[in-house]
């Protein structure tokens, strides 16, 4: 007769093995989902671009840099995320996952503060970009540290979660 203690383990085991396969096969759809971002966000990127191109003797006024500057980081934000997607379809759920989110994050304060106006926006908004940039840099120390004393402790691969 089998120990019900062991049963549990293996239907437990079998779930989180499905799970898984689940969880990857999300992440998958959703990162075929990204590949189409992404390239809408480039051919915007592009189009923005070719109009800059086209009154290049016109001075490039502030909006048009800003919404440049603006498509540049959708774009870039948009391939970060396709990344921390593709880490899940891999399985790798590790420190570097974790820091390809905290970039997406920084990033997309970076993108705000590029298009956010200045002239329209309060002291308390910029005071809360700044300390979401505060924290979100000190979350990336910590995982610069953490990887650090994995190293210094012999572990080849900071994601060795061991």
């Amino acid at each position: 007769m089998a120990d019900p203690g062991e049963m549990r383990t293996t239907s437990g085991a079998r779930f989180l093995g499905l799970y898984g396969w689940f969880e990857r096969g999300i992440a998958g759809v959703i990162l075929i989902g990204m590949i189409v971002v992404i390239l809408l966000a480039t051919y915007s990127f592009f189009l923005s671009l070719w109009s800059v191109f086209n009154r290049f003797d016109e001075p490039l006024d502030y909006t048009r840099f800003q919404s440049l500057f603006d498509r540049v980081l959708a774009a870039v934000i948009s391939l970060e995320l396709a990344h921390s997607i593709r880490q899940s379809v891999a399985g790798n759920h590790g420190l570097r996952q974790l820091r390809t989110v905290v970039v997406i994050g920084m990033l997309a304060v970076v993108r705000k503060l590029i298009t956010v106006e200045v002239d329209q926006t309060t002291g308390v908004f910029l005071m809360g970009i700044a300390s979401a940039v505060v924290a979100l840099g000190g979350v990336l120390v910590a995982i610069q540290w953490v990887e650090g004393r994995r190293i210094d402790r012999g572990l080849s691969d900071p994601d060795d979660m061991e």
